[in-house]
């Protein structure tokens, strides 16, 4: 009999292994470098380490709709999509305009006025912003504004390659209640894109440990299920090594694989612009081919 990789996962429960036993602690005790390394190393990356803030992990998680599976981890972090200019050392200062013509260009779209924060405790205001990487001056400033007055400044946004390069300006109001509470509200002045919420949004990807005793297919359903289960595309699968035939079939699924020993960089292929000559798909433009660890780009040639 054809063994599928469409039978039902229920018939086979596999016994973790001492590797699945070891992945699984491993992220159970994971520090911040560890599991900030599981978004940023992976292949593909998951996230640029400039779009990563507060990250936390929840090993052994059942499924709601499936309470006999459950996912090896939930890694939830903090993407973060725009960050205030100059609010640390990668990010770029103040943008310098040489005329009101430039200005205009980068602020001639305009947002709806958004809630940021509604009858919060000044604690908690002051929190808010100083997460957000306003300086105290800054925060004085913004919960002591008169009532028609705004706070501006210059945030960066993150461009098509990833990168925080996209300047729009930013005003802020607060409004001080007779409780003692505070209301803080933004709007965005911008060039084309509006900026994607007020600074980042929680993001909860599975992550998975790779089971020997399954076949492809079967892992994938175990994916699957856990991408469904969180309403995400995204996924992480921990493995030790695997063929380069399945890595090129969790990359074209969209999983991220987590280091697996055994796959040498540069991975991400482009037949045409390979130096191996020898190569029976050297040159060709239509390649199906992703990973190739003879992948000999220009720069490596001598």
């Amino acid at each position: 009999m054809v063994k599928s990789s469409l039978t039902p996962f229920r018939q086979r429960c596999p016994t973790p292994t001492p590797a699945d036993h070891t992945a699984q602690l491993a992220l159970a005790v994971a520090d911040e470098v560890y599991l900030r390394s599981l978004l940023t190393d992976s292949l593909p990356p998951l996230a640029q380490p400039h779009e990563v803030g507060a990250m936390a992990i929840q090993v052994g998680v059942p499924l709601r709709d499936h309470p006999q599976y459950s996912i090896d981890g939930v890694l939830t972090f903090e993407h973060i999509h725009c960050v205030l200019a100059g609010s640390g050392p990668e990010v770029p200062p103040l943008p310098e305009f040489q005329t009101h013509t430039e200005y205009q260009s980068v602020t001639h779209c305009h947002s709806d006025l958004t809630t940021l924060a509604e009858n919060v405790a000044p604690s908690e205001a002051v929190a808010l912003l100083t997460r957000a990487g306003f300086t105290s001056d800054h925060i004085r400033q913004i919960l002591q504004l008169p009532p028609q007055a705004w706070h501006h400044s210059w945030w960066y946004a993150l461009g098509p390659e990833g990168f925080l390069t996209v300047p729009f300006q930013r005003h802020i109001r607060s409004r001080c209640f007779g409780d003692g509470t505070f209301t803080l509200q933004f709007k965005d002045d911008y060039a084309q894109d509006r900026p994607h919420g007020f600074r980042s949004q929680s993001q909860a990807i599975p992550v998975m440990v790779h089971q020997d005793s399954l076949s492809f297919g079967e892992n994938l359903t175990r994916l699957n299920r856990a991408r469904r289960e969180l309403n995400t595309s995204q996924a992480l699968l921990m493995a030790t090594d695997l063929p380069e035939l399945e890595i090129e079939g969790y990359l074209r699924q969209a999983v991220s694989l987590s280091n697996p020993r055994g796959i040498q960089r540069p991975l991400t292929a482009h037949c045409r612009l390979c130096h191996r000559e020898l190569c029976p798909l050297h040159g060709v433009d239509a390649s199906p081919v992703m990973v190739c660890r003879s992948f000999l780009p220009a720069d490596a040639v001598p």
